[in-house]
């Protein structure tokens, strides 16, 4: 299932290359009608041989101490951190779903996927008639993120 390999990913992601302690991973919103989103938050379409969107929504604990790691301790000025953030989200996305094509169905081999995509102004994201949304919600020493995948049931199984 591509919601398994995106929580596996993350969980190695958060432990072994930022250092942080996973504390709980729950999926008990697995099929849901809608998604909240917090204020940081990004997604990449999966195309190809996958039709499906991923998204990545951080609280703002985690997000500011992934931006400390990214940073690796600099002082970021304040009319930049918003800025810095979004990168922050983009690349996290983006190296999560990058190790996770592998793990997908025919191990990867004809998957495209778009750039990250920040999103600032949404609350909320719904399903369309015949879509799914499958998440998880991830929390960690610092702070939770959502994973979730939204497409056809037939891509995200």
């Amino acid at each position: 299932m591509i919601l398994e390999s995106l929580i596996l990913q993350t969980k190695l992601f958060l432990q072994e290359d930022m250092g942080l302690t996973i504390v709980n991973v729950d999926t008990t919103a697995l099929n849901s009608e809608a998604l909240s989103l917090n204020q940081h938050t990004s997604m990449i379409g999966v195309g190809g041989k996958l039709n499906l969107m991923t998204v990545i929504s951080f609280d703002d604990e985690l997000i500011s101490k992934l931006v400390e790691l990214f940073m690796d301790g600099d002082e970021v000025a304040e009319d930049e951190l918003e800025d810095v953030m979004e990168s922050v989200t983009g690349e996290v996305i983006n190296t999560i779903i990058g190790l996770a094509i592998p793990t997908f169905p025919n191990r990867g081999k004809g998957v495209t996927i778009t750039p990250p995509i920040t999103i600032n102004d949404a609350s909320s994201l719904k399903k369309h008639k015949n879509s799914n949304i499958v998440s998880a919600n991830i929390t960690t020493n610092f702070g939770s993120l959502s994973i979730s995948a939204i497409g056809e049931a037939d891509s995200i199984r």
